[in-house]
């Protein structure tokens, strides 16, 4: 009975290797592994790095706005100032012009007085 049973030297000789598929699959895989681990790595770096980035980004456009609305305010509070001295010039003219009239009138009095009065 034993020389019917085959040895397992004897399988290994007399048996023809043949490339396997477990290895494509385990290389398969292992690739498969790889790209998932860098895509999570990129992922987190990504985010990281957003996190720390966004901040300067926010500080930065803030800091632009800031710029813009300085110049709006200065040009606005220089408006204003226009505006004053215009107004206050206006106020001067009128009360300048109520001066003139006030005169006139008084003029314009004295003639009328002076062409009813009898000669």
């Amino acid at each position: 009975m034993s020389l019917l049973k085959r040895s397992p030297t004897r399988r290994l000789t007399g048996s023809s290797f043949e490339l396997t598929s477990d290895h494509r699959w385990r290389h398969g895989l292992l690739v498969v592994l790889a790209v998932l681990v860098v895509s999570v790595l990129a992922g987190a770096g990504w985010r990281y790095f957003e996190q720390r980035l966004a901040p300067l980004a926010r500080l930065a456009q803030l800091e632009a706005e800031n710029v813009r609305l300085r110049a709006e305010a200065d040009a606005a509070r220089i408006e204003l100032e226009m505006e004053r001295a215009t107004r206050a010039e206006l106020k001067r003219q009128v009360g300048e012009l109520n001066e003139q009239v006030s005169q006139l009138t008084h003029q314009l009095e004295f003639f009328n007085s002076q062409a009813k009065s009898p000669r």
